[in-house]
């Protein structure tokens, strides 16, 4: 029998960095009996900002997404962009725009392309929500539905597979050979070979270092 477009279950559209929360999304994407009737696209922003971390979560990502190509029947489409800020410098300002924001537009440009994705999956947990960054939540979902203005409504609609769970128990339900390929350091270090290594000092990594014996700074 074939299925009309309209019989099909809506797309979920998964921000994915490569990060402990996207990666958590990604899990319960893949493995959870409700979301793995839907079609998947994943979708990985190669941000370059001062911060320097698009080569660290670019390898993350791969080897992230090749675990589960292999170890999973359930197929997903990858789609990359490259959102650059590293022109800001000139400015000399200490500010650079928001992952979150940055997905949010990007998932707008993307939903517009695709009409069958119909919800939109963001790592956003109870961690974020301990600190305060859900605010930046409602600042995101504007520039999604600001991009989206001119499009049909009613808009995608966006959802939260790990808001129940901290970063922590993230890390706890995620499969070892997983976590271990995450990244979280927003400052890395690369050594001369151009292999990324937590900072040790930044926010995330004494968040991670709390639960994780991996935290570590190259010696």
């Amino acid at each position: 029998m074939v299925t009309s477009q309209s019989d099909r279950l809506p797309t979920i559209l998964c921000l994915f960095s490569g990060g402990i929360d996207s990666t958590g999304v990604l899990h319960r994407l893949m493995t959870d009996p409700q979301y793995v009737p839907h079609p998947l696209i994943v979708h990985h922003i190669h941000i370059f900002n001062r911060e320097n971390r698009a080569r660290a979560e670019a390898i993350a990502s791969q080897q992230i997404l090749d675990y589960y190509r292999q170890q999973s029947d359930r197929p997903f489409l990858v789609t990359e962009s490259i959102f650059n800020t590293m022109g800001f410098a000139p400015l000399q300002s200490p500010r650079f725009p928001f992952d979150m924001d940055a997905c949010s537009f990007f998932a707008a440009q993307i939903c517009s392309a695709r009409p069958d994705i119909r919800l939109v999956a963001i790592g956003l947990t109870q961690t974020d929500v301990a600190d305060q960054i859900s605010n930046r939540r409602h600042r995101a979902k504007a520039i999604f539905e600001a991009a989206m203005c001119l499009e049909p409504k009613p808009l995608p609609e966006y959802i939260y597979p790990v808001f129940d769970y901290t970063k922590a128990q993230i890390w706890d339900f995620l499969p070892p050979a997983v976590r271990e390929k995450t990244w979280w350091c927003r400052c890395p270090i690369y050594d001369q070979n151009n292999a990324p290594h937590p900072c040790g000092q930044c926010k995330t990594c004494r968040q991670v270092a709390d639960f994780s014996a991996l935290q570590s700074v190259p010696g």
